[in-house]
């Protein structure tokens, strides 16, 4: 596919069906979802997409109905992070073998390693498919004592990269990647609360959980963001981070999601994976629609 990899993409939610396995006809659903909205990309499997807590049989059979969904009407990107380098680099493999356009991975997880074994552990899966390669920073599983000059050196050497994904609200660091990078990376921000502003920062790319519930309305103010209307940014955001700020301190994210799929799209995302959302408490759909309605009511452009 020879469409960049840039612009606004959801990390798909992953369906799953009354018994816990993967519901690979919802995940088609969520594909044709996508492509109608005309968003950017996907980003499979990663944070929001449960990647983590699924057995590596089951993330390859969700890559390959996505990947086939697709039909090359949207880029997926795979995240293929993992606890183990080899198991890292078995998706890898598997996410080229069968079509996806680029792939993406966390550093390790759980043991922590120094900056060396961490930079290993990325070259290893970086060398293993020959995609578009995008570490995935996310502050809050992982943490490099790194200026950004070095740590965007650092990327620049390992094979096969193309960018990096930016989960984290220091947006003075990702100044810096953004700086130190120029236009020898492909940044993605991470962190849907700070959409239109990571987009001034620098940012090519926005991937995130709730650009599954309101893509189109984030795509039309980022995109207003980048084309100069601050003003446009600021009153977007403004209705944004309290409807985010509202389901996040709610502490019941997943049941939140479920609900919104379902209320604004007819999409039934089904259960989390256990220990993801075992704690959430339900939505009252009134509330539900109201916070989707709270965004998606903001006027962007006269549109």
């Amino acid at each position: 596919m020879n469409r960049p990899l840039r612009g606004l993409w959801p990390a798909m939610l992953t369906p799953l069906n009354s018994s816990g396995r993967p519901a690979l006809d919802v995940a088609e659903k969520l594909v044709a979802l996508y492509v109608k909205q005309k968003l950017d990309g996907i980003y499979l499997l990663g944070s929001t997409g449960q990647g983590l807590l699924m057995s590596l049989q089951e993330r390859m059979e969700i890559t390959e109905c996505v990947v086939a969904a697709s039909a090359k009407r949207i880029p997926v990107m795979v995240h293929v992070g993992a606890v183990s380098t080899d198991d890292s680099v078995a998706l890898a493999k598997h996410a080229a073998k069968v079509g996806a356009d680029a792939i993406s991975s966390v550093g390790p997880v759980y043991y922590r390693f120094g900056t060396d074994a961490v930079f290993e552990h990325y070259r290893a899966i970086g060398a293993a498919a020959a995609l578009p390669f995008f570490v995935y920073h996310y502050s809050a599983v992982n943490s490099l004592s790194l200026g950004g000059r070095e740590y965007v050196e650092r990327l620049l050497k390992l094979p096969n990269i193309a960018g990096l994904k930016f989960t984290d609200r220091d947006l003075y660091q990702f100044g810096l990647f953004c700086a130190y990078a120029g236009n020898r990376l492909t940044l993605f921000s991470g962190a849907d609360e700070l959409l239109c502003q990571a987009a001034m920062t620098g940012a090519v790319g926005a991937i995130g959980t709730f650009y599954n519930v309101w893509g189109p309305a984030c795509q039309a103010a980022r995109q207003a963001t980048i084309d100069g209307s601050a003003d446009a940014g600021r009153k977007f955001m403004a209705a944004f981070q309290p409807a985010l700020d509202e389901v996040l301190s709610s502490q019941s994210m997943w049941s939140f999601m479920r609900a919104a799929m379902r209320i604004k799209y007819d999409i039934d995302v089904g259960p989390c994976r256990a220990p993801a959302g075992t704690t959430d408490l339900p939505w009252n759909d009134a509330d539900v629609k109201r916070i989707v309605d709270s965004v998606d009511n903001v006027v962007i452009g006269g549109k």
